[in-house]
């Protein structure tokens, strides 16, 4: 016993990695919702009373672009430095209004163009050059526009029933696929995709809950998640690996709203979770949550670089995301590791179970298999292996008596142990 408790000590302090947020408050109280991150260095930020707060140093300094007591921004796009566009939505105290907000400038300034119909809700705004853009919303719109949002029009969608839910989303992945999400609360989810620049936009799959957001893995791959705003049902993962054509998904075992979504790694991705943020390691199979600091209520989530990464939230808070690399956990803190072992499936098992890890570099690596005594029982993987995502399928000995056992990753002189349990 001696041997394993002297295993997972050298583990806990050797190579520790801790992801922490960090709260910032800004000049204004009002509710931040929105993050649009145009490169590494430029930020746009949007919020309650129409607030827009720009950034030009990567989020060390902000400034208000944008104010309208009456109205919220739902949604920030912008092509290149200059050129860009948000959807501004209040009430007169009668009718529910909406604006088209573009600058030619940066943000410096902002010209607004009422849209109409009237009593209808925008929720998002996307372009895919300095003229063609998409607009998605309730009541049936879905529109396009040729000249710079000066005119739009509906888009051209198949005959399906859920075409005509609300759209929550609409984001391209490249100059001809396009992808949008969105769904009504308690009523329905629907996901949609065009392969030729938007001219016809195909359902692709439909859910009891709606969806808020979506994640481009790689050049091919999308995930979404169906969220339950009353939590009576679990969230599900919705996953592409070939630009739409067909999609997987699974049931999680997490109840709420997910409603901003970003990648910081290829196999790590963070979502929004009320007062938590979810999060998974291995490409959206398995996901786990954490508490935001003070329980503070976040709304989007946008990751610069693998290192740094923002999410908005009430009362004008911006939370920071900053790795801190080989440092030891302190109370309260988090680790999470591009180097992870993952819990083996299924576990307990009777004859066979899959294991699961991730590495950051290529190298010579083994995973062996010890008893509670610290003794070596077999060596379950063993080699030269790439950097990335792995993962093998083991029997165990039909020798071995039932019990808890324990699995041991090492690279180079990292070392992270698991234990599992067989049973005969």
């Amino acid at each position: 016993m001696k041997i394993f408790l002297l295993i997972l000590i050298f583990f806990t302090n050797a190579y520790a990695q801790i992801y922490r947020w960090i709260t910032s408050e800004t000049p204004i109280n009002a509710s931040l919702k929105q993050i649009f991150v145009l490169d590494s260095l430029n930020i746009w930020i949007g919020g309650d009373s129409s607030y827009i707060l720009y950034s030009s140093d990567k989020g060390t300094t902000w400034e208000i672009q944008n104010y309208n007591a009456d109205f919220e921004i739902t949604d920030i796009f912008f092509i290149d430095k200059n050129r860009g566009w948000a959807i501004e939505n209040g009430s007169n105290g009668i009718t529910v209004l909406n604006n088209i907000l573009s600058t030619t400038n940066g943000g410096r300034s902002w010209s607004r163009k009422r849209f109409r119909p009237d009593d209808v809700t925008l929720y998002s705004i996307c372009f895919t050059d300095s003229i063609t853009g998409f607009i998605g919303g309730d009541q049936n719109m879905f529109h396009y526009t040729t000249d710079a949002g000066e005119n739009w029009l509906p888009v051209q969608r198949d005959t399906s029933i859920f075409s005509q839910y609300p759209v929550r989303k609409i984001r391209f992945i490249n100059k001809n696929y396009g992808f949008a999400v969105g769904g009504y609360f308690d009523f329905g989810g629907v996901l949609w995709h065009c392969s030729n620049g938007g001219q016809i936009w195909s359902t692709d799959s439909a859910y009891a809950d709606p969806f808020f957001d979506m994640v481009f893995l790689d050049s091919t791959s999308v995930l979404t998640i169906a969220s339950d705003i009353e939590r009576s049902y679990p969230n599900a993962v919705f996953k592409t690996i070939n630009l739409g054509s067909t999609w997987t998904f699974f049931e999680i075992p997490f109840y709420g709203v997910i409603r901003g979504m970003s990648k910081r790694t290829l196999s790590e991705i963070w979502g929004t979770f009320q007062n938590e943020f979810i999060y998974s390691k291995d490409f959206g199979y398995n996901w786990e949550t954490i508490p935001t600091p003070d329980n503070i209520i976040v709304y989007d989530i946008e990751f610069i670089d693998s290192t740094f990464g923002i999410a908005v939230a009430d009362s004008g808070m911006i939370l920071y995301y900053n790795l801190l690399p080989n440092t030891i956990l302190r109370e309260g803190e988090h680790i999470l590791e591009d180097f992870e072992l993952f819990q083996n499936f299924p576990n307990p098992f009777n004859n066979s179970t899959n294991i699961k890890w991730n590495s950051p570099v290529s190298g010579f690596q083994t995973i062996k298999l010890f008893n509670t005594l610290g003794q070596k029982i077999d060596t379950i993987a063993e080699g030269y292996f790439n950097s990335g995502s792995h993962s093998i399928s083991y029997i165990m000995k039909n020798s071995l008596p039932s019990g808890v056992y324990y699995y041991q990753l090492k690279i180079g002189e990292r070392v992270n142990t698991k234990s599992m349990i067989y049973l005969k």
